[in-house]
């Protein structure tokens, strides 16, 4: 692999991470004034659209097979919850905290899915990632029910579980679907759930105008997919352990985006949880290169 395109695909994940965490950003902006599912269904829907030429001109647009609905079912189901959720935590408590109780959750609720439903083993490196991820969360929490709605605390947990159950099950569809496919079929059913519950509930419907909440909502759509896109660009180009480890720039930008825009504080508490949740995320990773340095450094022996 050339130097170039190392630096390149490290490029691309670390402005990934910048986009992902800019979400708390663009969801403050856009605000609970319009209402909680009617911005997660029109947003959902622009971006559904924005993806749908690129999926014709890929020609990835499939069937689903039968005996993929059970796992697809899960996905979506999954999918349905992480959007509203966080977006309620981020107008109701602050970025930073919300971005890690999000986090956490989907660490444990990934590792979970991972060790019950899809056969992977509970390493010892995977047992003490899930110890400090939980401490994280234990003291991420503790903090925030004693500042926050514990409301707030629990729509951002709530979405990590949706996240973390819809990332480990995609494992068991993009095999024989694109990515780009899989994650077109979340927000198409992004976009249909929320308008539901939007309509369900009375939330206003609004013609579309030119307007600041719809140049929001544009900037949060086009944060969405530039991040995916350059993740998926990035890891092409590094090891997926050091593209893991760079990823978990996404937390650090959400608490530092918090802090310089909102003028939200780091507490110790939180900052003891974040050194917790970002270390439990990021040993697996550490462990995998250690084992492939291994790998390169040992010596060739003649058979």
């Amino acid at each position: 692999m050339s130097y170039s395109r190392k630096t390149r695909g490290l490029f691309f994940i670390f402005i990934s991470a910048i986009m992902f965490g800019s979400y708390g950003i663009w969801s403050r902006l856009i605000g609970v004034g319009e209402g909680i599912f009617y911005p997660s269904w029109t947003r959902g829907l622009l971006i559904a659209l924005a993806l749908l030429p690129i999926l014709l001109y890929k020609k990835q647009i499939v069937p689903i097979k039968r005996s993929d609905w059970k796992w697809m079912s899960v996905y979506l189901l999954a999918t349905s919850l992480t959007q509203a959720p966080l977006f309620y935590a981020f107008n109701h408590m602050n970025i930073g905290t919300a971005t890690l109780l999000f986090f956490v959750t989907m660490l444990l609720t990934m590792y979970a899915v991972g060790v019950f439903f899809l056969g992977e083993k509970l390493t010892k490196i995977k047992t003490i990632s899930f110890a400090l991820a939980f401490l994280g969360l234990y003291i991420t929490f503790s903090f925030s029910i004693l500042v926050f709605s514990i409301f707030a605390a629990l729509m951002a947990i709530l979405n990590g579980m949706a996240s973390g159950t819809e990332v480990a099950s995609s494992k068991k569809l993009t095999h024989n679907y694109s990515s780009l496919y899989v994650v077109w079929l979340s927000w198409i059913l992004i976009a249909i759930s929320n308008f539901i519950i939007s309509i369900a509930i009375g939330e206003r419907q609004f013609s579309p105008a030119l307007n600041m909440f719809s140049l929001y909502q544009v900037g949060y759509a086009v944060a969405g997919i530039l991040g995916f896109w350059l993740v998926i660009e990035g890891v092409k180009h590094v090891e997926a352990s050091i593209g893991g480890l760079l990823g978990l720039l996404e937390v650090v930008f959400g608490i530092l985006f918090g802090m310089l825009f909102f003028h939200e504080i780091l507490t110790a508490k939180i900052f003891i949880g974040a050194v917790c949740i970002i270390f439990a995320a990021a040993l697996p990773h550490v462990f995998e290169l250690y084992k492939n340095s291994l790998v390169e450094t040992k010596p060739f022996t003649k058979i």
